[in-house]
């Protein structure tokens, strides 16, 4: 019986797996499992739980995101207006609400599959900057 839930869970994983090659997200996914060395049995169990953690936190992300990137040149420049000010400080706020309740969701979500540590290190790898997930940053390990 644990033999086929792991092969369900692996298939499960490849089903899961992002289309795009090499997205943010495949790479953070990839990386975040890789530190973490799992088992092979809980990682087939762990892995769409973490992709869908991954998925929902960059949609909290995005939130803020696109307001930033539509005032990128003001910005930049500093000729941000008061509006546009307040726009950018309600997305964050918005932004850093969802993700709040989105770990709150994974935390009882990996609860399930994992002990407190690699609970920890699961939200601290998945949280890495991208220079350092493509190992463009050796200084931070």
């Amino acid at each position: 019986m644990k033999k086929i839930l792991t092969i369900i869970a692996a298939f499960f994983i490849l089903a899961v797996q992002p289309t795009q090659a090499g997205s943010k997200l495949e790479k953070r996914y990839a990386y975040t499992l890789k530190k973490l060395k799992l088992d092979k049995a809980t990682e087939a169990q762990f892995a769409p739980v973490l992709h869908k953690y991954l998925e929902e936190r960059k949609a909290a992300n995005d939130i803020y995101d696109d307001v930033k990137d539509k005032y990128k040149a003001a910005e930049k420049a500093g000729t941000l207006t008061s509006a546009q000010g307040l726009a950018l400080m309600d997305a964050k706020i918005e932004s850093d609400t969802k993700m709040l309740a989105v770990r709150k969701k994974y935390l009882a979500e990996f609860k399930k599959y994992l002990k407190g540590n690699k609970i920890y290190y699961a939200f601290d790898y998945s949280n890495d900057k991208m220079s350092k997930i493509e190992g463009r940053d050796k200084d931070d390990e």
